[in-house]
């Protein structure tokens, strides 16, 4: 019989599923991952064997020397820290927290990011927010569409409106109305801050709500991630406000009937709360709320029916507003922007992407041991891998709760579903891992108090009698300081030295340089006018970069100019192109003007036309110049308005044919932005 609040006994099944976890969890950081998988994309921050070894060697032995040497002191420290953080009230802990995070959130967006969007992703979000501040879902295409196509734009039947779900533009919608997006993200993950930990104290306890609170503020990839633009931010708020409901809905067991109307509000909330984060990040919502259906049952007993109509009818209240936006932008309210853009490709499930790769269940399991690895390095910056506690915690056997369980379960199911999914990046860490942090901090923090409770007054023979409780704390200590003394500092300087050219606002840029108004053609490199033109030339999303990726681009360029100059049809651009694809064999990267992305087939001599595109590139040097003077479009798609009104407009250097665009601006007077300068076009 359960008790309400996830405290009854457990089966064998569910104990050995969670020493299972924690073996997983214990076992990740020491697979030799780059090794095994040719150095994947995304593993460049990801620790090595090696160095995970190192850092248990040295701050283990730093430990286990303070520990066997000033035991006392060891002890004093650590009871003056929890004295110190379970002094305050309740109440001023959560306000000093929050008042932290907030600081340190200001801090990283505008620092680190200089309050711009710094992925694609965010990118388009923002424009698709500014599309709804004009009171639309979608705005009229351009015409000229290869000077402003966008990697995750839709351009279809007349209409231009992002690949994403609705949720995370709206939420931004409000920022952009008052003229302060980057504000939204730092309210969105303060509010998430507050549901993680007072869901942490009906749970476990007000000890374990505070670890987690220290955890949050402690943890960079929180407030790394919840600064930046990435829809994981509205979707965490979301995932966390879920979370928090069903807590409420359980706990409200233990006080009342259940068939009380509170408890009803509780479960038609989280339903709520489930539907908004679907309408942001739909597979992200379902993988959570199916690891709670079964909890919910339990709970439910004989009122089941009741919490699955009440729960049901609020996440379908939210979660359908997805049809209304589909049908308003695709025509379809079954037919996603992401099939729209790319196809059946794009869905989930083992086949080729819309790139051509195949994604097996082999580079499923890949991609999700990656992004674990990835968090016991991004979640805290420890030396030592962060979830090694909650492992040994689980894989010991200490865990008894349900809840325990449960959390364990929500968390997981997470990468268990991104199993399915072809893609996978890091920015700023294990991205698609991020909604699994109000899973995940309360059980860290419970597990690093249940450490120090277990391992207390155990002295083996082989730690040289010294007590494990004492070395757990000292191991711990040592892991925070390096965090907060080089760890979390080098992160830091990492974000804020790197992505100049997408931190750049060139309507304050070039209102410092005295132009009050103008149309403004950004250089770009030849890779990126070339997909812009392939895509202006009619070809489908996922055809250009299959195109992009297997083809010797100075033959792709010969196509794009004979399906320009003879007004191919989509249809027989995307039959021709496969015609010039090649194994990956057999093309070699060149960086001939900067761009890592171009593409030759060795033994093959350039056209005359392909060698001005790279001198053009090279500003006319014969040699590249240290610093290209190209740089990328996207990041200033949002600086236009979404119809493309004055008094700026921000378009794509296409070279030859920017008098297209010119002539239909011919009020506005023309500049080429490159390398940091604004230059006067005649």
């Amino acid at each position: 019989m359960d008790d309400g609040r996830g405290m009854s006994p457990e089966t064998g099944a569910t104990r050995t599923a969670k020493r299972a976890a924690g073996w997983l969890l214990l076992i990740v950081p020491f697979l030799p991952l780059r090794r095994l998988l040719s150095d994947p994309p995304g593993t460049s921050w990801l620790p090595g064997p090696g160095e995970w070894m190192l850092g248990l060697v040295v701050f283990g032995g730093l430990a286990w020397l303070a520990s066997r040497l000033y035991p006392q002191g060891v002890e004093r420290a650590a009871a003056t820290i929890a004295a110190t953080v379970h002094r305050p009230s309740d109440a001023v802990f959560r306000l000093a927290t929050l008042g932290v995070l907030a600081a340190l959130l200001a801090a990283a967006s505008v620092g680190a990011f200089s309050s711009r969007p710094l992925l694609i992703d965010s990118m388009v979000q923002l424009f698709q927010a500014k599309i709804f501040a004009t009171g639309n879902v979608w705005v009229p295409a351009p015409d000229l569409n290869a000077f402003f196509a966008t990697q995750h734009m839709v351009s279809d039947a007349g209409r231009w409106y992002s690949q994403y779900p609705p949720g995370h533009p709206a939420a931004l919608t409000l920022g952009v109305w008052l003229g302060i997006p980057w504000l939204v993200p730092i309210l969105f993950s303060l509010v998430s801050a507050w549901l993680v930990i007072d869901t942490a104290r009906r749970v476990f306890g007000e000890a374990v709500a505070r670890v987690t609170g220290v955890l949050l503020v402690c943890a960079p990839f929180f407030w790394f991630m919840g600064a930046s633009y990435m829809n994981h931010v509205s979707s965490h708020l979301y995932i966390a406000l879920f979370l928090w409901c069903f807590v409420r809905w359980v706990g409200a067991g233990t006080r009342a009937s259940r068939a009380d109307a509170t408890r009803r509000v509780w479960i038609l909330a989280a339903g709520v709360a489930l539907g908004a984060a679907f309408v942001t990040r739909p597979l992200t919502a379902l993988a959570v709320g199916g690891a709670l259906t079964v909890p919910a049952f339990r709970v439910a007993g004989s009122s089941w029916r009741s919490a699955a109509l009440l729960g049901g009818v609020g996440f379908l209240s939210i979660a359908s507003l997805y049809l209304v936006f589909n049908a308003a932008t695709t025509g379809d309210a079954f037919m996603t922007g992401y099939v729209r853009l790319w196809g059946e490709a794009h869905g989930l499930g083992f086949h080729a992407s819309p790139g051509g790769d195949a994604h097996t269940p082999l580079t499923g399991l890949h991609n999700e041991i990656i992004d674990l690895g990835l968090l016991h390095a991004f979640l805290l910056e420890w030396p030592i891998p962060a979830l090694a506690p909650l492992g040994i915690f689980l894989a010991a056997g200490w865990s008894t709760e349900r809840w325990e369980g449960w959390l364990l379960g929500g968390l997981l199911a997470i990468p268990a579903a991104y199993f399915f999914y072809w893609h996978r990046d890091a920015f700023l860490g294990p991205r698609y891992l991020y909604e699994g942090l109000p899973f995940l901090l309360p059980l860290l923090a419970k597990s690093l108090l249940g450490l120090r409770r277990n391992l207390r007054g155990r002295r083996p023979a082989w730690l040289g009698r010294v007590d494990a409780g004492t070395l757990a704390a000292a191991l711990v200590g040592a892991a925070f300081v390096y965090s907060l003394g080089y760890g979390i500092p080098q992160r830091f300087r990492v974000y804020a030295t790197s992505l100049d050219s997408l931190k750049r606002d060139l309507v304050v840029e070039a209102r410092q340089a005295g132009i009050e108004r103008g149309l403004i053609f950004v250089k770009v490199s030849w890779g990126n006018r070339l997909i812009a033109r392939t895509r202006g030339a009619g070809a489908s999303a996922s055809a250009v970069e299959r195109a992009y990726r297997r083809s010797d681009h100075c033959e792709l360029e010969l196509m794009v100019r004979t399906a320009e100059s003879e007004g191919w049809s989509r249809d027989r651009l995307d039959r021709e192109l496969p015609s010039i694809f090649r194994s990956a064999d057999k093309l070699r990267g060149f960086q001939l003007n900067g761009d890592p992305t171009l593409r030759f087939a060795p033994g093959l001599s350039l056209a005359a036309v392909c060698v001005e595109q790279i001198l053009y590139d090279r500003d006319g040097r014969d040699v590249m110049p240290a610093t290209p003077s190209y740089s990328n479009y996207s990041p200033h798609l949002a600086a236009n308005t979404p119809t493309l009104e004055r008094p700026f407009v921000f378009a794509r250097d296409l070279r030859e044919q920017n008098d297209r665009l010119r002539e239909r601006y011919p009020d506005l007077p023309a500049y080429l932005y490159r390398g940091g300068m604004f230059v006067p076009l005649p």
